[in-house]
């Protein structure tokens, strides 16, 4: 069964290449680039499976500039689910207490 992995990373690297990362990091397969600002990027990986998860982050570590990458969320299920509508009564949002 086919799988979706959506995570998110962060970025850390030298500001003066920002510019020139974003575009590296934004060819590779799956990659939206949110924010930088000094030396840290937040980007979202859309992959079908862990492994390419790690191929990404690989990828990006050997970039120059590039000091560390970070995975801060990753999650997955079965793309059938993707594509099913929320519940109309789902929470969005956790009530706050």
């Amino acid at each position: 069964m086919a799988e979706v992995h959506i995570s998110s990373l962060v970025i850390q690297h030298a500001p003066d290449r920002t510019a020139a990362l974003k575009e590296a990091v934004t060819a590779l397969a799956g990659i939206e680039w949110h924010v930088a600002d000094k030396g840290k990027a937040v980007v979202t990986v859309v992959t079908a499976t862990e492994g390419q998860v790690l191929d990404r982050i690989d990828a990006i570590n050997v970039m120059p500039g590039v000091h560390a990458t970070t995975l801060v969320y990753h999650h997955y299920e079965d793309e059938a689910s993707c594509d099913e509508p929320m519940p109309a009564d789902a929470e969005l949002v956790p009530p706050a207490r």
